[in-house]
């Protein structure tokens, strides 16, 4: 008798579909532990507000629902009424809110899509981090599982929960992952790296400016590698997609934009990718007010494999084919030294100031948020790191790993937690939308005043306004709009070139006074004071 074989068992490649799905599993598990309940669905008590950017998101995103379908697609008529403005600069993420209203078009659609887009921003960084291993280490489950949980955790994806397109950080995996695609297939992945920044280009644009960095280093590094040119043409390809794009979604809403000042405040402070930690904690550590947009914390899991990494460097051969190239090491630097731009603080000491040269005045203010340029940075420390440390022993790289994980949950694990207590915040909605609906029946268009960036006006006094203008149907002559500009001395002039059979006049009460209300409005108005408003109207009847 032959004693029967059994068949080996082999483990399925991490590169495969189950990597893939516990990665996007992952993604999705943390975001429902970070998140409140009813946070996800859109039903939480933190999306009621209308003094946050929230409301700015939601209002936009509402106002653009509801607009007739017009050129160009992504238009908000409503809104800065009569010019309008577009999804971008109400923060929105045109990437949701087209295809939201396409299918809003047939189907009945959740009034709130936010929360299912940070679910699906979680899931999408798992799924990022799968990308990027399934590159450099395919067929290795402890690689695959630890750069999943350094991405997944990352705290300065967390800690941005509030800007909502910033939460697309799986962007960058996913530049990241089509760099090394690219150096070890030999091929531009030109395709691909169209659909990317095409993507990115429609959810933010500081993660398009991020990730087109680095298809440029890939360009270069490539041709450094191939010498053929033919090489940087096509990587002008995704530039001229996005080009052609511009016009039926955007318009000429760019050459309208107003540039914002902020280049030097919003920084990254020398000390910040080690110095938030809750375990191993800094005390001197004193950032300036602007520089939590340059939060960027690695947890100390991360930055005790960083060390063992540079500890051992010398014995830890890493293949050829996975060594980054030059110019992905330039642009790395260079992303380093913007996001600490050129007022450059380590802790509250001011250590070096640089003069921005004037003819790069506008690209600097465009950016102005540098200290979100160091996210890059992280993501690329992340498989680095991973890469060398996966040519230890595999008993050793096992036990690191679980020793670095168990490091980084309890290192992050108080600033977890109270992130999410800060997405429990109660609802703020101080316009009574019932009472406003009363106030205005049978109005078309809200004439605000002051309108937002004049004479101090603050997000309290226009936020609600935009919300009420958006969930009423209502036409608003000012909004709480990025890149924006208005008239502030065209008061009268505006008033006296409305219709005020259909037309609404607000004033803030805090800077106009009775006297100065008398004035502008039209003579046969009347004025009721609704909170920190003047609504002032022609009688109806």
């Amino acid at each position: 008798m032959f004693a029967k074989v059994m068949p080996r068992f082999t483990p399925p490649a991490a590169s495969g579909g189950y990597g893939l799905a516990l990665s996007a599993l992952f993604g999705l598990l943390f975001a429902l532990i970070i998140t409140p309940p009813g946070f996800l669905d859109g039903t939480a008590s933190y999306w009621q507000t209308q003094v946050e950017d929230i409301g700015q998101y939601q209002s936009g995103f509402t106002a653009y629902i509801r607009s007739p379908w017009t050129l160009p697609l992504l238009s908000i008529p409503s809104l800065n009424w009569p010019a309008g403005t577009v999804v971008t600069f109400v923060d929105a993420i045109p990437a949701l809110a087209l295809p939201w209203k396409i299918l809003a078009t047939f189907l009945p659609m959740p009034e709130n899509p936010f929360g299912y887009w940070l679910a699906f921003c979680f899931i999408m960084q798992g799924v990022g981090a799968w990308y990027v291993i399934r590159q450099i280490q395919p067929n290795d489950w402890l690689a695959l599982g630890l750069a999943v949980v350094f991405c997944v955790w990352m705290p300065s994806l967390a800690a941005r929960m509030g800007h909502l397109s910033l939460q697309g950080h799986f962007i960058l995996l996913f530049a990241v992952g089509l760099y090394f695609k690219t150096r070890l297939e030999q091929k531009t992945q030109i395709g691909q790296w169209t659909v990317l920044l095409l993507t990115a280009f429609y959810v933010n644009f500081y993660l398009t400016a991020m990730a087109t960095v680095i298809m440029f280093a890939c360009s270069l590094d490539f041709y450094w590698q191939t010498r053929r040119k033919k090489i940087l043409v096509l990587h002008a390809v995704p530039l001229f997609a996005i080009a052609l794009s511009v016009p039926p979604l955007l318009g000429t809403a760019f050459g309208k934009a107003v540039p914002d000042t902020g280049f030097g405040f919003y920084s990254m402070n020398l000390f910040s990718p080690i110095a938030y930690g809750n375990l191993l904690m800094f005390p001197f550590y004193r950032p300036g007010p602007g520089q939590y947009e340059g939060y960027n914390y690695l947890g100390l899991g991360l930055i005790i494999a960083i060390a063992v990494v540079w500890w051992l460097r010398n014995r830890m051969a890493l293949e050829s084919r996975a060594v980054i190239g030059p110019f992905l090491k330039v642009v790395m630097l260079l992303l380093f030294a913007y996001s600490l731009s050129n007022e450059v603080y380590a802790s509250d000491v001011h250590l070096l100031r640089w003069n921005v040269p004037g003819f790069t005045e506008p690209l600097f203010e465009a950016f102005r948020s540098s200290g979100r340029f160091f996210w890059p940075i992280s993501y690329l420390l992340v498989f680095l790191v991973i890469l060398r440390l996966s040519t230890l022993s595999r008993p050793l790289f096992a036990g690191l790993a679980v020793l670095l994980v168990l490091v980084q949950a309890a290192d992050l694990y108080p600033t977890f937690i109270s992130i999410k207590s800060s997405l429990m915040r109660p609802a703020n909605e101080p316009a009574d939308l019932a009472v406003w609906n009363q106030t205005l029946a049978g109005v078309e268009t809200i004439h605000a005043f002051p309108k937002f960036k004049c004479n101090g006006a603050l997000m309290r006094e226009i936020m609600p306004l935009q919300v009420v203008a958006a969930k009423g149907g209502y036409n608003l002559t000012t909004g709480f709009i990025s890149r924006y500009g208005a008239d502030c001395d065209a008061i009268e002039s505006e008033i006296a070139s409305s219709d005020p059979d259909t037309a609404a006049y607000v004033f803030t009460r805090a800077q106009f006074t009775d006297e100065q209300i008398n004035r502008y409005k039209p003579e046969d108005a009347r004025c009721t004071q609704l909170d920190i408003w003047i609504v002032c109207r022609k009688d109806p009847s």
